[in-house]
């Protein structure tokens, strides 16, 4: 496929990534280092104004099967959607962050010619909110359409799975396919030890969670959450933490701010204060929060915040990371889980791209989720996947007709199923091969 990206920032820079191997790609930026930074990739970088019809023109914008438009300005996002829709741009998809133009993570606005518009700000807090369903889980996330759950969670002692790998019993329906230790992911294999402070991932038939947390024993037990921080990410994560009947404080900086939200969240104590403050945090009980949120726009405020919180005891803390490069830092030093605006728009984007595909980047690039249809006379078809599948990649779930089933080592794949692989970034192409007709 012919892809317009407009914007080389930190989404239009991991889309780019993730797609230009198997498309022809375009990138637009008016910022010179932004440029610079795609020369090592196959693709076709334009310095200039991703607005100005000259030279959207001179990118072969009526040529190109898809524009997603990524830049930091919404208007300008907008406009590049409307002008490609109106020279028959087949699916636009647009970066937007004001909420008078969004109000959910996602929102098709195709009355205006764009396909999709997607919040930064709303996807991570609500990737974010995720992470609640039992105290030690720290992503959530729903894939097929609800079927199956992507489930991460910290290893705990009470929780008596530490050992090797193949001994673990897990609920029906649910496959251990990655360990990610102090920022390291790695595919689980015979030998493998489960330790504590680990991270496992799992994908579980939905209707497994409630096993899932018995097995752990754990409850719905998150009642009590900090946000430092009352940006938009803070104030919509907050706004979602009500809903589900949680007890929130919000620590913002700045006076005017903490004026403007409090009008909006009835259901929020706001703060007028420093995050960073130890004084501050201990007075409002940061340690005894079952999560603290530190979601402010600064990489090096969002650290300290955590690492604060975590000396004082916290349950579980999550933090904003706004470069990818930072993420394994955050990580190795103690934050739980490091959530980067960018990654998760650039998922969502790549979730309408590609086919149809889930995408889902993790941990700092260095393993990919991604879903497959099997089709008609495909290679895998018929054929054992465990035996057809690339090294680094494991085969996690699998949907047919309509179940969701863990593939045990003879699976035979059929045409027509769906199914869920995990594997390092340079062995995605392989895959992909093996499914197509």
């Amino acid at each position: 496929m012919r892809i317009l990206i407009t914007g080389a920032g930190e989404v239009g820079f991991l889309i780019a990534s993730e797609l230009y191997a198997d498309h022809d790609v375009t990138v637009i930026d008016k910022d010179p280092d932004a440029c610079a930074r795609l020369q090592d990739m196959d693709v076709k970088v334009m310095q200039g104004n991703a607005a100005n019809a000259r030279l959207l023109s001179e990118a072969d914008i009526k040529k190109a099967d898809i524009v997603v438009a990524a830049t930091g300005n919404d208007e300008v996002n907008v406009i590049t959607c409307i002008i490609a829709s109106h020279l028959g741009v087949r699916q636009t998809i647009a970066r937007v962050s004001n909420p008078e133009y969004i109000d959910q993570p996602v929102q098709d606005r195709k009355e205006i010619g764009i396909s999709f518009m997607i919040c930064p700000e709303l996807t991570m807090a609500e990737d974010m909110a995720s992470s609640l369903y039992f105290s030690s889980m720290l992503m959530n996330r729903d894939l097929a359409n609800g079927l199956v759950e992507l489930v991460e969670f910290k290893v705990t002692a009470e929780m008596n799975i530490q050992g090797p790998v193949e001994n673990i019993v897990l609920p029906n329906n649910c496959n251990l396919i990655a360990i990610n230790r102090a920022g390291r992911i790695a595919i689980p294999k015979e030998g493998d030890e489960i330790r504590n402070d680990d991270h496992l991932m799992l994908l579980c038939d939905a209707r497994s969670l409630p096993d899932l947390g018995s097995m752990l024993h754990e409850s719905k037990t998150t009642q009590k959450a900090m946000i430092v921080g009352g940006g938009m990410v803070g104030f919509y994560l907050a706004s979602r933490l009500e809903k589900m009947g949680m007890d929130v404080k919000l620590i913002e900086k700045d006076a005017d701010r903490c004026a403007e939200i409090a009008d909006k969240l009835s259901g929020t104590m706001i703060l007028n204060g420093d995050g960073s403050d130890l004084a501050l945090l201990q007075e409002e009980g940061a340690g005894a929060m079952d999560v603290v949120y530190a979601v402010t726009g600064l990489d090096d405020k969002n650290l300290l915040c955590s690492l604060l919180v975590k000396q004082l005891g916290a349950t579980k803390i999550l933090s904003r990371v706004n470069r990818n490069v930072y993420i394994k830092l955050f990580e190795m030093v103690g934050v739980d889980r490091a959530v980067s605006p960018g990654q998760v728009t650039a998922d969502a984007v790549l979730q309408r791209v590609i086919g149809g595909e889930e995408v889902i980047t993790l941990s700092d690039e260095r393993m990919e989720l991604v879903d497959f249809i099997a089709k008609p006379g495909a290679k895998i078809v018929g054929k054992s996947i465990s035996k057809e599948l690339p090294k680094n990649s494991l085969a996690g779930m699998v949907i047919r007709d309509g179940a969701p089933i863990v593939p045990y080592e003879d699976f035979k794949v059929s045409a027509g199923d769906r199914v869920f692989v995990m594997s390092m970034p340079d062995a995605v192409s392989k895959v992909k091969k093996l499914f197509a007709a």
